[in-house]
């Protein structure tokens, strides 16, 4: 009978994620381009997903390395963190010309 050792270490190991962006269309590319990119979730131009580092993602980007842009990190931001580094919506009135 075979038995299964777990081994854990006492600090927590740090994950790196790939951060992938969509940088050019997938309109006229082959099928499976198209199905490699909503495998990783990318649905429109310039959306961001993070994915865990592994082969299985590395070979999807691979195949896509025309189309993506690519930036590993060591954690995925929060909602807050997004959110801070949009400007504000709508404009403000610096001066008044008239």
């Amino acid at each position: 009978m075979l038995h299964r050792r777990f081994f854990s270490t006492g600090s927590a190991v740090a994950e790196n994620y790939y951060k992938i962006t969509l940088k050019r269309s997938t309109i006229g590319t082959p099928s499976d381009f198209r199905a490699a990119t909503k495998t990783l979730g990318l649905f429109r131009l310039h959306q961001t997903t993070y994915r865990p580092v592994n082969a299985t993602n590395a070979g999807l980007i691979l195949k896509l390395k025309e189309l993506v842009n690519v930036e590993i990190v060591d954690r995925i931001p929060d909602k807050s963190e997004l959110a801070a580094k949009k400007p504000p919506k709508g404009y403000t009135v610096v001066g008044n010309k008239l």
